[in-house]
């Protein structure tokens, strides 16, 4: 048999199909919306937003719009420190364990020159001032390798601003590793490349609505699959059927002669039934005529 197919036998399959294809897209779709909104943990993402610049002294000023094209290009430099075990081993110290935290900067003491041209002391030094945070997580919960899977570093072409973002199960979990890592890097920077001018642009915050999975694209993804393979199903069908449909297969593709065509008949009936029920239709009808007689 033929097994060109054509855009009109393409159409006849999805008529025949249509019902056990869309049968077929609402079960798959039903399965992929069931998974992927009660199986599959969703995903919470928050992102702390850095800007780093370079040392400037008054020579290099002419040099200004050169060293911020540097600090663009080594943006990427600054991506492969924070996922670091030099800055995530501290993230993940200030996150599980108790720590302490700079509240107030050391402040030096003053001093004046009197009448004399002596320097007197006006105010005392005060020292730093720290307060004791208790851990938030457990160290058993996360792990540098945990939290350098968890992160990304996007940045705008041409931007000295780069984001660090932060994918996990948990929406304050990501929030606290974004703003921590932002913290840390900019601590540690200041050393690690020589750069004086560290700004955390803006914090992480909580993100109450999940960015993965996304539930109605894998509902639809689903329910299209379901279609394809419904019609799929339905071409093999086709495809594989050797039936004769049509009288133009035979005369034109086979090249026999049309002698003609038969009518069907129904079911054949066997002789006995068809003499059983003659006999009875006339035993019927004479014993009708006899009624009838006798009323006459």
């Amino acid at each position: 048999m033929d097994n060109v197919i054509n855009l009109g036998r393409l159409w006849l399959i999805v008529r025949r199909n249509w019902t056990f294809m869309l049968a077929l897209g609402v079960i798959v779709g039903g399965v992929a919306f069931g998974v992927s909104k009660f199986v599959v943990h969703p995903q919470y993402s928050s992102s702390a937003a850095l800007l780093v610049n370079r040392k400037q002294d008054g020579s290099q000023q002419g040099l200004q719009l050169g060293d911020q094209q540097a600090d663009v290009q080594i943006i990427n430099t600054y991506k492969d420190i924070i996922t670091r075990p030099i800055i995530l081993n501290t993230v993940v110290n200030n996150l599980t364990k108790p720590h302490k935290e700079q509240i107030q900067a050391a402040v030096p003491a003053q001093y004046e020159t009197d009448a004399y041209g002596k320097q007197v002391q006006t105010a005392p030094a005060q020292p730093a001032k720290y307060k004791l945070v208790a851990a938030k997580y457990d160290d058993t919960d996360l792990t540098a390798d945990s939290v350098a899977k968890m992160i990304s570093i996007s940045n705008q072409t041409n931007s000295q601003v780069f984001s660090v973002n932060v994918k996990s199960g948990d929406a304050k979990m990501s929030k606290d590793i974004a703003n921590t890592i932002a913290e840390v890097f900019k601590d540690k920077v200041v050393s690690i490349m020589s750069v004086s001018n560290v700004s955390i642009v803006s914090k992480a915050m909580t993100n109450s609505k999940p960015v993965a999975p996304n539930v109605k694209l894998i509902t639809l993804a689903g329910f299209s699959l379901g279609v394809c393979a419904g019609f799929a199903w339905g071409f093999v069908k086709e495809v594989t059927d050797r039936t004769v449909k049509d009288l133009e297969f035979l005369t034109d593709e086979l090249k026999l002669t049309n002698l003609g065509v038969i009518g069907y008949i129904g079911k054949i009936c066997d002789v006995k039934d068809v003499v059983a029920a003659n006999e009875k239709k006339n035993t019927s009808n004479e014993r009708r005529t006899s009624r009838l007689g006798q009323r006459i």
